[in-house]
């Protein structure tokens, strides 16, 4: 009986897991349908973009920042981080 209990049980988890990877991929789906559309056109239309946030200088075309990269030798490359 226990074996049989076992089967059963191991058959619904199959069934409901099926069931849970469907309705997630339609929530999912109709949510990015639903609230992307609107949140993009607001940021279209309002202009906004990453470097006219303040992310760089007011003359500043692009968010990229150039990397100083720290002086190297010898005690620097003995220490791991």
């Amino acid at each position: 009986m226990l074996a049989v209990m076992k089967a059963i049980w191991r058959g619904w988890k199959r069934v409901v897991h099926a069931i849970n990877a469907a309705v997630s991929f339609i929530l999912m789906a109709a949510v990015y349908a639903i609230a992307l559309p609107p949140v993009a056109l607001w940021f279209r239309l309002g202009g906004r973009g990453g470097y006219r946030r303040g992310l760089g200088g007011p003359e500043a075309t692009t968010a990229w920042r150039p990397v100083t990269a720290p002086r190297q030798d010898l005690r620097r490359a003995q220490r791991p981080w």
